[in-house]
C-alpha cells in the first residue's frame, strides 16, 4: 500500500511539473559541408620572427553551390598577422555544399588553423595538416548550422 501511495505521489508531482519530455521537431537529414581543398595558410615572416604561435578559428559561410561566401574570425591566435593569414586561406578553400533533406543549402562551419614554430612543415605553412588530413576531418565532424 505504501508503495502504491508513493508511486501515486510521484506521478502527481511529475504531472504537476509538466515533466513530459519536450520533443523538438527533427530538422531532417543534415550533412555538413565537406572540405574538397582546404588551403593551408602561409606562416607570415613577421610572425615567425616574433615567435608568434597560436590557433585562429575561422567561421566560414558556404553557399548552396559550395562557394565560400564569407569568413569571420571567431577566435584569435593572439597575432593579427596569423589571423589574417588564416582568413585568407579560408577564403581560398574549396568545399562541397552541405545538404538538408538531400538538397544543397547554405551553412556555416568553423575551421581551426594552428600555427606552430619548430618544424619545417608548420613554418612553411600552418600546422592545419594536409588538405584532406586532420583539418578536413575536423570540418566534416563539426555540426552543421544553417544560416
Amino acid at each position: 500500500m505504501k508503495v502504491i501511495l508513493t508511486l501515486a505521489g510521484v506521478m502527481l508531482v511529475l504531472l504537476a511539473c509538466g515533466s513530459q519530455p519536450k520533443t523538438t521537431p527533427v530538422a531532417g537529414n543534415v550533412a555538413p559541408p565537406k572540405a574538397e581543398s582546404l588551403v593551408q595558410p602561409t606562416y607570415p615572416e613577421s610572425a615567425r620572427k616574433a615567435g608568434a604561435t597560436g590557433t585562429s578559428i575561422v567561421e566560414i559561410t558556404i553557399g548552396a553551390d559550395g562557394a565560400v561566401l564569407a569568413c569571420s574570425l571567431t577566435a584569435s591566435s593572439g597575432n593579427s598577422f596569423l589571423d589574417s593569414s588564416a582568413l585568407g586561406a579560408a577564403r581560398s578553400s574549396k568545399f562541397a555544399a552541405g545538404t538538408k533533406d538531400g538538397k544543397p543549402v547554405e551553412m556555416k562551419v568553423k575551421v581551426p588553423f594552428r600555427f606552430k614554430l619548430g618544424d619545417s612543415h608548420s613554418e612553411k605553412r600552418s600546422d592545419a595538416q594536409d588538405v584532406m588530413g586532420w583539418a578536413g576531418r575536423f570540418v566534416r565532424a563539426l555540426p552543421a548550422r544553417e544560416v
